[in-house]
C-alpha cells in the first residue's frame, strides 16, 4: 500500500515527475534541503513547486474513511506516518455528519 498521485488534467509529465520527486521525501533527511533539491532539479522556485504540488491530489490507498471508504488525502509528507498511525480515520464529510448526529440528540 502506497501513496498515490492523481495529477490535474493540465499537468504534464514534467510536473508529475516533480510531484513524484517531492513526495519521495525521506523523513531521515532535512525537509528544506529536499525541497531545495527538487526546485534545483526542475529549475523552479519554491512557490512554483508548491503550486504544482497543490494541483496534484495525493492520497494514501491504505488509509480509508472508516464510514464511507473514501481515500485519505495528504497535504505534506509528515501527514503520511501520522495518518497511518491512527486506529481509524473519518473523512471531513463523515466527521461532520457524525458531529451533527451527536449534537442533534
Amino acid at each position: 500500500m502506497t501513496l498515490k498521485l492523481q495529477p490535474n488534467i493540465t499537468q504534464g509529465i514534467q510536473e508529475l515527475n516533480m510531484c513524484e520527486d517531492y513526495w519521495a521525501y525521506d523523513p531521515a533527511t532535512d525537509y528544506i534541503d529536499h525541497v531545495k533539491s527538487v526546485c534545483q532539479e526542475y529549475s523552479v522556485s519554491t512557490p512554483e513547486l508548491f503550486n504544482e504540488i497543490r494541483q496534484c491530489f495525493a492520497y494514501l490507498d491504505d488509509v480509508r474513511c472508516a464510514f464511507c471508504g473514501y481515500v485519505c488525502p495528504v497535504e505534506i509528507p509528515a501527514d503520511i506516518p501520522y495518518m497511518r498511525s491512527k486506529d481509524s480515520w473519518y473523512c471531513e464529510i463523515c466527521e461532520y455528519d457524525i458531529q451533527q448526529e451527536y449534537y442533534s440528540r
